[in-house]
């Protein structure tokens, strides 16, 4: 009889460590999926910033002329050697649709729009806000967008660019805050293109 009580004993003890096991092994993969999308969101907010810090900065690089033909809230063309090469292309960026296709499940994300010399590329960093807002020479903040009018372009000195990257899938299933689901990063600059400080 004590041996039919020792097989039972085992066998209760061996299935609770067997739920443990199968608990903690849950617990680990749910921190590495939520790690994975942490780090892919960090990794592409650096992405964007440091492209976005080339790319504006250049504005106007070895232009002469008109510099600025567009600049919107979320809409910005300009001219730029912007490869270096000597050669002057125009640059445009805007932003894409919630509604196109981005293979992800986060329901706010859109793509970036990237035109260099009339070459689209279509770049998901998994934004959910991108935001562009101008200063002239006495940091006095330029509302009246969109500027497409030469006198008006041409006062403009600085750039701020303020956009939020959130990763493609939920991080976190526990939380009742819908908002809250996706990792975040937000980043904001005021940059100063130097090429803007003598426009013509």
């Amino acid at each position: 009889m004590s041996i039919m009580l020792d097989y039972i004993a085992a066998a209760m003890i061996f299935g609770i460590l067997s739920l443990n096991v199968a608990r903690i092994q849950t617990n680990l993969n749910a921190m590495m999926y939520q790690n994975t999308f942490r780090y892919s969101t960090q990794t592409n907010a650096t992405e964007l910033a440091r492209q976005i810090e080339h790319d504006f900065l250049k504005i106007g690089y070895k232009v002469n002329g008109q510099k600025i033909f567009i600049a919107d809230i979320s809409h910005l063309q300009y001219r730029s050697d912007i490869e270096n090469k000597g050669s002057v292309v125009l640059v445009d960026y805007s932003i894409g649709t919630t509604v196109q296709d981005l293979a992800t499940v986060n329901p706010r994300d859109f793509p970036l729009l990237r035109n260099v010399d009339g070459t689209t590329i279509t770049q998901n960093f998994g934004l959910t806000k991108f935001k562009l807002s101008y200063f002239d020479s006495t940091f006095r903040s330029m509302t009246a967008t969109p500027f497409t009018e030469a006198d008006s372009l041409k006062k403009i000195r600085f750039i701020n660019v303020e956009f939020l990257v959130e990763s493609p899938e939920p991080v976190d299933q526990n939380t009742g805050d819908t908002t809250q689901l996706w990792s975040r990063i937000s980043w904001e600059k005021l940059l100063t293109p130097q090429n803007l400080k003598i426009n013509l």
